[in-house]
């Protein structure tokens, strides 16, 4: 990869993404499913968790979810209605977070 195709990814996402494990969990595998998107009940079972928990980690809620660090709004994930069902769907920034997230994985792993 040269200078030119470098993007910047910004350091809050990743350690929005490491300090929960849920968050990575579903990246991971919207990001198996690129480009297709999910509903929030299938979603759930795929990653093994309650909806309230995924959704908090989506969109945000409450206390627990801190809404400035949900995927949606850091633009990892965008929200699609269809035919009256929101569907997740991993944007092309999110796709290059978890791609550069399995790089730097994978390095951190070597040097443990």
């Amino acid at each position: 990869m040269n200078t030119d195709d470098m993007i910047f990814i910004n350091p809050t996402i990743i350690r929005s993404l490491n300090k929960s494990k849920l968050r990575k969990k579903i990246m991971y595998f919207l990001y198996r499913i690129y480009p297709n998107g999910i509903y929030l009940s299938e979603l759930s079972r795929r990653v093994n968790s309650d909806p309230s928990n995924v959704l908090g980690c989506l969109k945000g809620m409450g206390n627990r979810y801190n809404g400035n660090s949900s995927l949606v709004e850091l633009g990892l994930v965008e929200c699609v209605s269809k035919e009256g069902m929101k569907i997740y769907i991993m944007t092309e920034y999110g796709k290059n977070v978890i791609e550069y997230l399995k790089d730097y994985d994978s390095i951190t792993s070597l040097n443990t």
